[in-house]
């Protein structure tokens, strides 16, 4: 094993068994597949049970789309095969949020938000039944489950920084902090995005550093 493999999974502000978590839905996200199924085996001998994998990469789904899946159910697949668990373990979830009003939406944005973002304003003006579609998906996916949804806020953050997209990173990184993340925790999730895509992670989310 590489150092730089070791110093990736050590202990820190993430524990070894979520940082392999993150970065199997991370390679899930970007639909490269061989390096998924690489951390999938780490994943399963840091402790993550089939269906908290399958949990975090379809959180994945509000951000990247169907595709995630469609690469995550290799992993999902994988990690059965690994673990010996060909039934999903049923465990209790977090409540779930279901919307059947415009405007039981438009109270649930401002509650994340404060102020309603221009890109919830536009699907009220412009596209109102995918408002309540993706509404009801985003609540459904984030909700605290196996997966807490901190670590799912977070692999949407590190999804955005390897990627490079300011607003999807600004609107993560302000959820996770709500959520207790906090700086040392960011700089855990920098180092898997080096990782994945190099050294040009370091500078997708310059804020406070």
């Amino acid at each position: 094993m590489s150092m730089m493999y070791q110093a990736l999974l050590t202990e820190g502000a993430l524990t070894k068994k979520n940082k392999t978590l993150l970065i199997v839905g991370l390679f899930a996200a970007r639909r490269e597949e061989k390096q998924m199924l690489y951390f999938v085996e780490q994943a399963v001998e840091a402790g993550n049970s089939v269906t908290e994998i399958a949990e975090l990469i379809a959180s994945a789904i509000i951000s990247r789309g169907i595709p995630t899946w469609l690469s995550g159910i290799e992993a999902i697949t994988y990690a059965i095969n690994l673990s010996g668990d060909k039934v999903l373990r049923k465990q209790q979830e977090g409540e779930v949020i279901v919307f059947s009003s415009q405007q039981e939406c438009i109270d649930y944005y401002q509650s994340e938000f404060d102020v309603l973002p221009t890109w919830i304003q536009y699907l009220i003006d412009y596209a109102p039944d995918t408002l309540l579609k993706y509404s009801n998906l985003r609540t459904t996916s984030l909700r605290d489950g196996v997966v807490s949804r901190l670590l799912k806020e977070l692999l949407l953050y590190a999804i955005n920084v390897c990627e490079a997209y300011e607003k999807g990173i600004s609107i993560h990184k302000s959820n996770a902090i709500m959520l207790g993340a906090d700086a040392a925790i960011f700089e855990e999730i920098k180092a898997l995005c080096i990782y994945a895509v190099g050294i040009k992670a370091i500078w997708h989310d310059t804020e406070g550093n």
